[in-house]
């Protein structure tokens, strides 16, 4: 038979440990059994004694359910309101009265506190007003800053 030396070694610690097994120390003291005191003996059945407001939980039904989160509170905007928007200031001129001369532009008389102006349309007020157009006793002046047109009523004599 040919051994390789793995199989030596192998056979070899087998074998010590088989001697060492069989002629080793002797480790048979008598052991005695001890006697477990009556206390230690677990109760029987009848002695058992069951919480009786445990007894009712036994088999209760239990549920996994598990509620959803409450829903998140309400986002308040608070962004301010947008600035409303500009309004042209209430017109400082009041309409005294127009003169219409034979074939020409209708000239429109108005009074601003203490000054008179005499305007036709198309014409420019203070670089602040222009006077777009005259219908039916309403003349129409756009407020330039803002380019919104306010009306101006004839008040009464001379048209």
């Amino acid at each position: 038979m040919n051994l390789t030396t793995r199989s030596k070694w192998l056979t070899g610690i087998a074998a010590a440990v088989a001697a060492w097994v069989f002629f080793g120390p002797n480790g048979s003291e008598p052991v005695e059994a001890t006697h477990a005191s009556p206390r230690a003996v677990p109760p029987t059945l009848a002695e058992r004694v069951a919480d009786p407001k445990a007894a009712g939980t036994l088999f209760a039904v239990h549920s996994w359910y598990v509620p959803p989160p409450p829903p998140p509170a309400p986002v308040v905007d608070t962004t301010p309101a947008p600035p409303p928007k500009p309004t042209a200031p209430p017109l400082p001129y009041k309409l005294i009265g127009s003169y219409t001369p034979d074939g020409e532009k209708t000239v429109f008389f108005l009074s601003a506190g203490d000054k008179v102006y005499d305007v036709h349309v198309g014409d420019t007020i203070d670089n602040t007003y222009s006077i777009d157009s005259y219908n039916n006793g309403q003349l129409v002046l756009t407020y330039k800053p803002l380019n919104l047109q306010q009306q101006l009523l004839l008040t009464g004599a001379g048209q």
